[in-house]
């Protein structure tokens, strides 16, 4: 029989201790989420290189639409204005949207004449940030379903974004989509809320496009004042 007492038992060696401790660590999923993608340290630099010809403000300038990319605190504040980022959803972060559009187009970033454009790899980097719950100055919000990754959807042919068709062979080249513009809720001037995408301005109405893709315009005046103010944001973004 074993003459050792508790107090005299000896402990794991510290290599073995370790590694347990690790495989505690991991099985929680404490460090999958420490590993996350960082903003200063994994977008940023992106973003200095490709956008801040216009949203660099570091020496007092007004910048385009009122977005700093260059002051984490400030980008972070403003992820909820008009879903510029949306922890965990990067196809309905205005963000990305912006970032896959075809170069020229109205609303792509960074326009045409102000920079280079991400590349694939570039463009990957930020929606899988996004996936991740876009963790910046130490806040991160939920990421989004595993199927949902960016990493097994978004493909690239000849530096333009295309989609994978799920489920289905075909010897047709995969076709360019813009993600489906976001539905949101508009107010009017008697407080009734409407459901529809952001569509443009033309005239004295805003184009409100519904959930089944048809479009109607609207008198901008019958709007809130909040809503008529969300409109011109909408618009402003879209110049740039």
């Amino acid at each position: 029989m074993s003459s050792f007492s508790h107090a005299t038992r000896p402990s794991l060696p510290a290599t073995i201790r370790r590694a347990l401790l690790c495989g505690l660590i991991l099985s929680s999923g404490l460090i999958a989420r420490a590993s996350a993608l960082d903003y200063k340290r994994d977008i940023l630099p992106i973003f200095r290189e490709k956008c801040f010809d216009c949203h660099e403000g570091a020496g007092g300038e007004k910048v385009k639409g009122d977005l700093r990319l260059d002051d984490p605190a400030h980008f972070l504040n403003r992820f909820a204005k008009n879903d510029v980022v949306i922890p965990g959803d990067w196809d309905a972060s205005y963000l990305f949207v912006t970032l896959t559009l075809e170069r020229g187009a109205k609303g792509a970033m960074p326009p045409k004449g102000k920079g280079e454009a991400l590349k694939p790899d570039e463009i990957m980097k930020v929606a899988q940030w996004i996936h991740e719950g876009a963790r910046i100055e130490g806040e991160q919000g939920e990421p989004g379903a595993r199927e949902l990754d960016p990493g097994k959807i978004l493909t690239f042919k000849d530096g333009a974004l295309v989609t994978e068709r799920f489920g289905t062979e075909s010897d047709d080249p995969p076709a360019k989509e813009t993600p489906a513009p976001k539905q949101r809720e508009w107010v009017n001037s008697e407080g009734k809320k409407i459901s529809a995408a952001f569509g443009g301005v033309e005239g004295d109405n805003v184009i409100l496009l519904r959930g089944d893709g048809k479009a109607f315009k609207y008198p901008l005046a019958k709007l809130s004042a909040q809503s008529q103010k969300d409109v011109r944001d909408f618009e402003s973004q879209a110049r740039e």
